[in-house]
């Protein structure tokens, strides 16, 4: 009797440890199956204000590497980077937009999350006692201050703010409302009327993102919605995104990755890492940039989007393509942008420290219909320090109202150059509107696009494109060829250049935009004299080296410039005789 009630506690002993077994595995299979995630994911704050992001159902044994992407905007001010404590203090630093990340890597995997910051300044509402003259209430002067009169039989009414914030995608007309321009649209006026100025530019430049995804590529996607993470096989980065449907146009659920090829220089990285060049296809001058402390990422777009109407691939994985809803006409550039910008997400989430990479200072290049997406890519994509739009042409950096399909001829000495004596634009010789819009090409774009029938409905041209980049601590190269590729209309790319300066100009960062141009018999891409020209001027701009023989502004002049040339022509007279003003 006494041995079976020892046998029957040993039994209840077994069931209960048992028991105790399972609740565990239980309580450690539910606890791994939740993701890691922050626990703010979007925030405004006041200038000035401090904040604790932390990280929800992290892993003791995770580490944290934490970034912002506008230092300026946002800074981190105390941070834990292990474990279930990880967590970041961040400050609002002055009025603008920045992003949180936040790369969680366990066991040899990183995922990306990010928090949307929004910093806003408060400003509080004078009160001034002013008699007006009753004429001053037809047009009142932009002001913050709300006026009252002194005098007890006039009231003016109080003056409305004018506000950077850009006109909502809904207020935007369709194609056959717009107004024509048969010169050049001004850069410097609000769709409302409001003027530009330097302390207002930002929500300009905000406005001219909406107008070129509303009528001409289609919506650029941001980030919201996604979750990214890496792995590296040698020289292959393999990047992986899934989303979760909580954005319109994606596809609730899907994932799709692609991959792409990382070289590095040899011997020890410098602190920080090593600047990089991402390009879209590969860059012919790999070597050269291997040798003066660059590296280079080729990226193979077809993985992103096939170029074609198909539009298949990661992107289209995740967003499909809907030609009855504009939201959802993201065109085949803007999504070769989007494949570059997860690039540079990949590198800010740890690929970077991986690779001895700097993604601080990373260039975007790409050459004729990349070369249209690479200038896409840093318009929309901020964190790029430098864009080299290469050959870009009509839907690129090619001004579409500068001498439209060349019906005016144009012939230029270009023997400085080295290699003819002259190039001759003349009609059908360009792109044009109608080139980009037809089948082979129509997809680059969204639908709305397709439905202008000419040119001066267009309510900007490309130098705004390129105004997008004018930004401290950013730089725009624009290159472009001479000689047999006439169709990417060279004299067009130097206008948008002198245009889209004006803004540099106006915000104080006149070195900030450069022009490099070559001569295509040494090939349609990114040639020897694009790179060593690049390297001298980032020693110049950024690395505090003084180049011998060399000052920026030998990038801000052209042979468009010259009035005496060895064949008589003036090239000055040339050009601007069709200078659409």
């Amino acid at each position: 009797m006494k041995h079976r009630k020892i046998l029957y506690r040993k039994y209840i002993s077994y069931i209960l440890s048992a028991a105790m077994v399972f609740s565990m595995l239980t309580g450690f299979t539910a606890a791994a199956a939740k993701k890691p995630s922050l626990n703010q994911k979007k925030l405004s704050l006041n200038e000035g204000t401090t904040k604790r992001i932390k990280i929800k159902n992290a892993n003791k044994k995770a580490k944290i590497t934490w970034k912002t992407s506008k230092k300026a905007i946002v800074k981190i001010t105390k941070k834990k980077t292990k474990g279930k404590a990880a967590y970041a203090d961040i400050k609002a630093v002055k009025k603008g937009k920045a992003v949180i990340t936040a790369a969680y890597r366990l066991k040899g995997k990183t995922t990306s999350l990010k928090c949307k910051v929004t910093v806003t300044k408060d400003t509080p509402v004078q009160t001034e006692h002013t008699a007006v003259p009753a004429s001053s209430t037809d047009n009142p002067a932009p002001s913050a201050t709300i006026l009252q009169s002194a005098a007890p039989t006039y009231t003016p009414k109080p003056t409305k703010e004018p506000t950077p914030t850009p006109i909502p995608f809904e207020n935007l007309v369709e194609v056959n409302e717009l107004e024509t321009h048969e010169t050049i649209p001004d850069i410097f006026t609000y769709i409302d009327g409001t003027p530009v100025t330097a302390d207002n530019w930002e929500g300009r430049a905000e406005e001219i993102r909406q107008m070129y995804q509303y009528y001409m590529y289609g919506m650029w996607r941001n980030g919201d919605g996604e979750n990214l993470s890496y792995s590296i096989s040698d020289n292959t980065l393999k990047i992986d995104i899934s989303v979760d449907g909580s954005v319109e146009g994606q596809a609730e659920g899907a994932s799709a990755s692609f991959s792409v090829e990382v070289n590095v220089p040899s011997g020890n990285a410098p602190e920080g890492g090593w600047p990089v060049i991402i390009c879209m296809g590969s860059l012919s001058e790999q070597q050269y940039a291997l040798d003066n402390g660059y590296a280079v990422i080729n990226y193979d777009t077809s993985q992103v989007s096939t170029d074609s109407a198909a539009r298949e691939g990661a992107f289209y994985t995740l967003y499909p393509y809907d030609a009855k809803e504009w939201r959802k006409q993201t065109g085949v550039l803007m999504a070769w942008a989007w494949g570059a910008s997860k690039i540079l997400d990949s590198l800010f989430a740890g690929a970077g420290s991986d690779y001895g990479i700097n993604p601080e200072f990373a260039i975007i290049g790409g050459v004729s219909r990349w070369g249209k997406a690479t200038a896409i890519t840093g318009a929309f994509d901020t964190r790029f320090k430098i864009a080299l739009p290469t050959c870009s042409g009509c839907g690129g950096m090619g001004v579409f109202r500068y001498n439209p399909d060349a019906k005016v001829t144009q012939t230029y000495d270009v023997s400085n150059l080295g290699y003819q004596n002259t190039t001759t634009y003349s009609q059908g010789d360009v792109e044009t509107l109608g080139s980009i819009q037809n089948s082979g090409e129509s997809y680059w774009f969204n639908q709305r696009f397709l439905s202008f029938r000419n040119i001066y409905q267009l309510p900007f041209d490309q130098h705004f494109l390129s105004a997008l980049y004018a930004k401290e601590g950013r730089t725009l190269m624009l290159i472009g060829g001479f000689n047999w590729d006439t169709w990417q209309n060279t004299p067009s790319l130097w206008y948008n250049f002198q245009k889209a300066k004006e803004v540099f100009d106006m915000l104080g960062l006149d070195k900030n935009i450069i022009i490099n141009l070559h001569d295509t018999e040494m090939g349609h891409d990114i040639v020897h004299s694009d790179v060593v020209n690049l390297f001298k001027y980032c020693n110049e701009m950024y690395n505090q080296k003084d180049e011998p023989d060399f000052d920026i502004s030998d990038l801000q002049t052209s042979l468009f410039d010259f009035t005496d040339t060895p064949s008589g022509i003036n090239n000055k007279a040339v050009y601007e005789a069709q200078i659409p003003e």
